[in-house]
């Protein structure tokens, strides 16, 4: 057996995959001076569609959505080299 993986064995390697929900640029004071329940506003709106990384490449982009009580990324757009760089 030589020592290079097949293509169907590349395909059950399990990957690291990212939602980016948003960004957010808090001054050290107050990130530091805040407390449980506070609340950190993020530089998005929650109807834009958010990023997804895989193993650390933009590869879509999706909506939130609520799935069986949990959260979950609906695909919007996938995309290509260019879109991603």
């Amino acid at each position: 057996m030589s020592g290079r993986a097949s293509g169907s064995n590349l395909l059950d390697v399990p990957v690291r995959v990212d939602v980016i929900l948003g960004e957010a640029r808090i001054p050290m004071e107050k990130l530091s001076a805040m407390r449980g329940g506070e609340v950190i506003a993020l530089q998005k709106s929650i109807n834009e569609p958010v990023d997804i990384y895989v193993s650390d490449q933009l590869l879509a982009r999706g909506r939130l959505i609520i799935s069986n009580g949990q959260l979950g990324v609906k695909l919007s757009e996938i995309l290509d080299e260019k879109q991603a760089a």
